[in-house]
């Protein structure tokens, strides 16, 4: 049960403080990737790579003229083979875990670990939220969505007119074989309640 990691450190986390405080007025989220040194992805799935391996999603984020609307930043996958990944690998072919393992390849600080379970998914969004919590302080609100096929859990924080959520949900780039954890930025008005897990695993999925 497979997972490739690169837990968000504190050159990430900074930058994403800094991200939800700003005012997401057309091209301050360009300017602001500018800044960070993030460099033109150009691919038909993230916007920028970071210089710390990550890719930032959509692919449409931080445009020069335009509001942006949300940030994407996955960090982790994970993949449960079934007998059909066994019966591949019996046979020498590859499947489902080599394409995980091939997830980011080369990238700076990505990891991958054939033997872990979900408790070793579970607990590196655990440890994206401990990071987070050092520089935001404690979540508003930790949920646990059970409602799914998978049990998925959420921590979000508010950060003025904008909000900031690690959060797991499905990966839509492996056509849904793959779960992920990834860190959601977007505005979110001061008043508004957190979504409830279940919403909030639609809103990450990307």
């Amino acid at each position: 049960m497979p997972v490739n990691s690169c837990v968000p450190g504190p050159e990430l986390i900074g930058h994403i403080a800094d991200l939800a405080r700003l005012e997401w007025t057309p091209g301050a989220t360009a300017a602001a990737a500018k800044r960070f040194g993030w460099v033109r992805d150009g691919s038909r799935t993230s916007s920028y790579a970071t210089n710390t391996g990550h890719h930032v999603l959509p692919e449409w984020f931080g445009g020069p003229e335009d509001a942006d609307t949300e940030c994407m930043i996955p960090f982790c996958y994970y993949y449960e083979p079934d007998d059909f990944d066994a019966e591949l690998q019996a046979d020498g072919l590859s499947g489902n875990v080599d394409w995980l393992a091939g997830y980011h390849s080369g990238a700076p600080g990505w990891v991958f670990d054939r033997e872990a379970d979900r408790s070793g998914f579970d607990g590196r969004w655990r440890a994206a939220v401990d990071a987070f919590s050092e520089r935001l302080g404690e979540p508003e609100t930790v949920v646990r969505d059970e409602k799914g096929d998978h049990p998925w859990n959420y921590a979000a924080w508010r950060c003025g007119g904008n909000a900031v959520v690690v959060g797991q949900c499905v990966d839509s780039g492996s056509y849904m074989t793959f779960e992920q954890a990834l860190i959601w930025i977007g505005p979110h008005a001061v008043d508004e309640p957190f979504p409830t897990g279940e919403q909030l695993a639609l809103r990450l999925e990307c």
